[in-house]
């Protein structure tokens, strides 16, 4: 089993995330003999039922419509009437809606309580289970009321791949290769060469890929937990991506949207010279030989301006974007209008 310790400065926490297969079922057995209270992704809750704890569970229809305040109040409530306290601990069992709204459950239950993450998408694997970010959408926008709340420990098991669909297994791969342009270009490399055993889901790359991602982020938000500086890099991508979900309706689903973001922003950045064609080709290539979506055709152009507009990212006197730069070195744009990044759309 592979270990990584993430020790956030700024917060003085530090907590580890732990890989491997096949280990779940024992730890949440040992969880529930503790005590522990579960929230459960309902999808999961069906395909492992063998494995699923039976006492203090609240199961969540997970979903960016049940991303809300209400479902936020259900979890409140299922803590409170089943006698949680301010030394309980709250385990999110599920992707990255489920671990964000659980998340959030904790950080404000009796001012904070214990929370462990244990991600069952590759999605939540590499990306939204690390860091400590909460959250709920809101009026219409993505993921703008929540907090920043670390967990006490995550538990990554592989086995969870094995349920994928082919479309849930790219929406988390995107965030990897999201990852990998902004922050090391030989793991970019790695992705590249390995895409065929990727494809067919090998334990083995996919354990390095997932606990390279781990690393990746842990290193970002242990220097910068509260996204003021070096952690908006992980944005690479999400600007777009934001507005073409809202767009679509949530019809294109996450990790495809930050393909098609990474694609448009790195059109931005090569036009205004902010990155090298080496590094667009590499991006755009590696995204469309996965059969991701590399175009996009706008319903509403307006509604995306919106949304970029409304994006936590934004000030008065524009937005800040992250993008892949020359030689897959990651950079920070501050001050773009929004008019300029839904221009990039024909």
């Amino acid at each position: 089993m592979k270990s990584i310790s993430v020790n956030i400065s700024e917060s003085k926490r530090s907590y580890n995330i732990f890989i491997g297969n096949d280990f779940i079922g024992e730890r949440l057995s040992q969880l529930e003999k503790e005590g522990a209270y579960f929230i459960i992704d309902s999808k999961v809750a069906s395909l492992y039922k063998n494995i699923i704890p039976k006492e203090r569970v609240y199961i969540f229809q997970a979903s960016e419509r049940n991303k809300t305040m209400l479902s936020l109040e259900k979890m409140l409530n299922f803590l409170c009437e089943n006698g949680a306290l301010r030394d309980s601990t709250l385990v999110a069992v599920g992707g990255g809606v489920t671990g964000d709204v659980a998340a959030f459950a904790a950080s404000i239950y009796m001012r904070g309580i214990k929370l462990i993450q244990v991600p069952t998408t590759l999605l939540s694997m590499v990306d939204s289970s690390v860091g400590g970010k909460t959250a709920v959408n809101f009026k219409g926008i993505k993921n703008n009321i929540g907090s920043f709340y670390q967990p006490s420990m995550v538990l990554i098991d592989s086995n969870f791949l094995n349920s994928l669909t082919d479309r849930e297994y790219l929406n988390g791969l995107a965030e990897s290769i999201k990852i990998a342009a902004v922050r090391d270009k030989e793991f970019f490399e790695y992705i590249e060469s390995n895409k065929s055993s990727i494809l067919r889901r090998s334990k083995a790359v996919m354990e390095y890929v997932i606990a390279s991602s781990c690393r990746l982020k842990a290193e970002i938000v242990e220097q910068d937990e509260k996204e003021s500086g070096l952690r908006k890099l992980l944005n690479f991508g999400h600007t777009i991506a934001h507005a073409i979900e809202t767009d679509s309706n949530h019809k294109i689903h996450h990790g495809f949207a930050v393909a098609l973001g990474m694609v448009y922003e790195l059109k931005y950045a090569l036009k205004h010279k902010h990155t090298d064609t080496d590094t667009y080709e590499k991006v755009y290539n590696l995204l469309r030989s996965l059969k991701y979506p590399v175009v996009y055709e706008p319903r509403n152009k307006e509604l995306m301006l919106e949304a970029i507009s409304k994006d936590k990212k934004a000030g008065k006197n524009g937005i800040s974007v992250a993008l892949a730069g020359r030689d897959m070195k990651g950079v920070i744009i501050n001050n773009i209008k929004p008019k300029e990044l839904i221009d990039l759309f024909l």
